[in-house]
């Protein structure tokens, strides 16, 4: 057992299947380094986001959010996402919706490294074809519960 995350219980084989899954959505190489804004205590941080990037032998870079507990004030987390972001030239963006409707809109120019990510819109591990989000010029997957498909 890998841990319980909202009283689920994640298995190592199912953060392992969650980390390859990411990784090969967004294509993770070990040149990327993967900003990682969400805590490491959800299944997406844990999994989906640290995972894709060790998986791949991409460098996990974490926003320094002392003092936060939980998810703590999307603001917050958005300020030290953005510098984050700029001081390392992240290339990859994982954040909540919450995280990146806080993010205010980067200088111009000074995401240029940045080229994909995925925002987490609700419960649920599918990559989403819609709705897609954007931030500083890369396009974000939404990830979350896919809807049901009418019977036919």
């Amino acid at each position: 057992l890998f841990g319980r995350f909202n009283g689920a219980s994640l298995s190592h084989e199912q953060a392992v299947a969650l980390g390859a899954s990411a990784a090969a959505q967004l294509q993770t190489s070990p040149s990327d380094r993967a900003c990682v804004s969400i805590t490491l205590c959800h299944a997406f941080g844990i999994a989906s986001a640290a995972g894709s990037a060790l998986l791949s032998g991409a460098a996990v870079v974490l926003p320094a959010v002392g003092g936060i507990r939980g998810c703590g004030d999307p603001k917050q987390r958005a300020e030290v996402t953005l510098d984050i972001l700029q001081s390392t030239a992240a290339t990859q963006l994982f954040a909540d919706s919450h995280t990146l409707k806080a993010l205010p809109p980067p200088p111009a120019g000074s995401l240029l490294s940045l080229r994909n990510g995925v925002v987490k819109i609700g419960s649920g591990s599918d990559f989403l074809e819609t709705p897609q989000h954007s931030y500083g010029g890369a396009v974000l997957t939404a990830m979350g519960k896919a809807a049901a498909k009418p019977a036919a």
